[in-house]
């Protein structure tokens, strides 16, 4: 019986043992480590704990990746099977729901599970470092697996619920705010809106929902990375989170079995679904005549929800912008419209970094998962043309948070202007300006090659690449008995110079591989 339930699980872990890039991503994690391990060694005389420093950085480092693991890897495991229409076949094979939850999600587990275990032995050697200790070390790994268990199988349930892997991760991305974000905000709002005379006439209420809170925060993994990561830790590593993230792992794994015959046996379209757009006749939500420009506009209505989608962005961004003015200006006793143009720009820079992010990641993915690019490349237009044309549709989708950007640079352009002579002189400015455009051209780019995963894979590529270019510059300092400004600024602006060649030669990779794809 257990043969044939694991059967699939067994078959996916064979086949994902036998491909060379597995074993290869592994080899490179842990030679990355050995790389950082070294360069620490070489620094530790110049600074104090040194490996705690190091070890902080790597589990900070697998901390993220976990994530976005999460919002792509886990996030697709039955989610594909719906889009390719193979949850019947794989039925009338004789494979029961257990047998495919287990075997789309147990491999992707004990993958990242194996990715952290061959971490292990080198972060040993930070102890040799000074500042970590064994339990330490110890406690943050079981910290991670039990959260990448819960993770796991909170993707799972997600992607059994949802027709489509990207409505998956956004719900993952939802669950994982609130996770996150939910207990201390709720606490804030107990603490700030219940009066004495409620608690006391409803004591056993109040307690309960402070003692709500307090779990949930208790059981949050950034809290226990950080409780463990500072000095003096002597707690059990079998903590409050890790039981509760196990347990969560479970109660989602009984969650995605209940509701795989409710969601997942659901037929869905074969073809890219319309979203927002209406059949009919509306001047919001219908795409009326293309433009001169089919392609901008077929993007940006079919593949961003059109003009309706901005409307909505348009209002949500608003709202949760004068949602969080309010809330600072009540939580603080002065608070100048300077500032609030300050936050507003802020905040907006950094939703318009995560929406261009995500347009690089499906620009070019949508014509190649629903193989469209074949037709697409018939039309009299140069692949380099049709890729452009795209692009321009999709960045229209960007406007709703560029409206808000501009507004709050407009309100504190003067506290923005005070310093914008040095920040612009600074090699390093534009070294990150620089970084942020080669890096949504590296996942435009890895869109096209990989099914699922182009920007987490990305992140990490270029969190690798910073950390090699940062060290290396450290290594160069310390080698050298301290070099002077003149030559870190040397190297900065040749660094900045080779990835504004990368970007111009990407344009050329991408137009290559497009061509190449629709030669098929």
């Amino acid at each position: 019986m257990l043969q044939g339930t694991f059967a699939l699980f067994h078959r996916a872990l064979c086949v994902d043992f036998r491909l060379t890039r597995t074993h290869l991503l592994r080899f490179l994690f842990a030679v990355l480590i050995l790389f950082c391990l070294i360069v620490a060694h070489s620094s530790s005389r110049f600074m104090g704990a040194a490996g705690l420093a190091l070890f902080s950085n790597i589990i900070y480092l697998n901390f993220v990746f976990i994530l976005m693991a999460g919002l792509s890897f886990f996030a697709s495991a039955i989610t594909e099977e719906k889009e390719e229409q193979t949850i019947g076949l794989l039925l009338m094979a004789g494979v029961n729901p257990i047998s495919l939850l287990l075997g789309k999600s147990l491999p992707r587990l004990v993958s990242a599970l194996i990715l952290l275990s061959i971490q292990f032995p080198f972060t040993l050697l930070a102890i040799t470092l000074g500042g970590v200790t064994f339990s330490q070390v110890i406690a943050t790994y079981a910290t991670l697996s039990a959260f990448l268990i819960g993770l796991s199988n909170l993707g799972l349930v997600c992607s059994v619920v949802c027709a489509r892997s990207r409505t998956a991760s956004a719900l993952v991305l939802i669950s994982l705010v609130l996770y996150f974000l939910g207990p201390p905000l709720l606490g804030l709002c107990i603490d700030g809106a219940v009066s004495a005379r409620w608690i006391a006439s409803n004591s056993l209420i109040a307690r309960g929902a402070m003692a709500f809170v307090e779990n949930c925060y208790e059981s949050s993994v950034l809290r226990q990375l950080n409780l463990i990561l500072a000095s003096g830790f002597s707690e059990s590593a079998w903590g409050f989170q890790f039981w509760t993230n196990l347990i969560a792992g479970a109660v989602f794994f009984l969650l995605a079995c209940l509701f795989f015959n409710r969601y997942a046996l659901t037929e869905i379209s074969t073809d890219p679904g319309r979203g927002l757009i209406s059949k009919k006749r509306n001047r919001i939500f219908s795409p009326g005549r293309a433009w001169m420009q089919a392609l901008a506009w077929k993007d940006f209505y079919f593949v961003n929800g059109g003009l309706g989608m901005a409307l909505i962005k348009h209002a949500c961004y608003g709202a949760a912008l004068f949602s969080l003015c309010a809330y600072i200006n009540f939580s603080s006793q002065s608070y100048s419209l300077r500032e609030m143009g300050l936050t507003v720009f802020w905040t907006m820079l950094i939703v318009v970094l995560i929406e261009i992010s995500l347009i690089s990641s499906r620009v070019f993915h949508v014509e190649i998962q629903w193989k469209t690019l074949v037709s697409t490349a018939m039309l009299p237009q140069s692949m380099a043309q049709i890729a452009y044309a795209k692009l321009f549709g999709s960045m229209l989708a960007v406007i709703p948070a560029f409206f808000y950007l501009i507004i709050g640079g407009l309100i504190g352009i003067e506290e923005m202007t005070q310093d914008l002579g040095m920040v612009l002189a600074e090699p390093s400015f534009w070294l990150t300006c620089i970084e942020v455009i080669f890096f949504w051209h590296l996942t435009a780019l890895l869109s096209t090659f990989i099914k699922w995963g182009a920007l987490p894979l990305a992140f990490v590529l270029m969190w690798v690449g910073n950390m090699i270019f940062f060290m290396g510059m450290s290594m160069i300092a310390f080698g050298s008995g301290g070099s002077g400004p003149e030559v870190f600024e040397a190297i900065i602006i040749l660094f900045t110079l080779f990835l504004s060649a990368g970007i111009v030669g990407s344009h050329f990779v991408i137009n290559e591989r497009l061509t190449f794809l629709a030669s098929q």
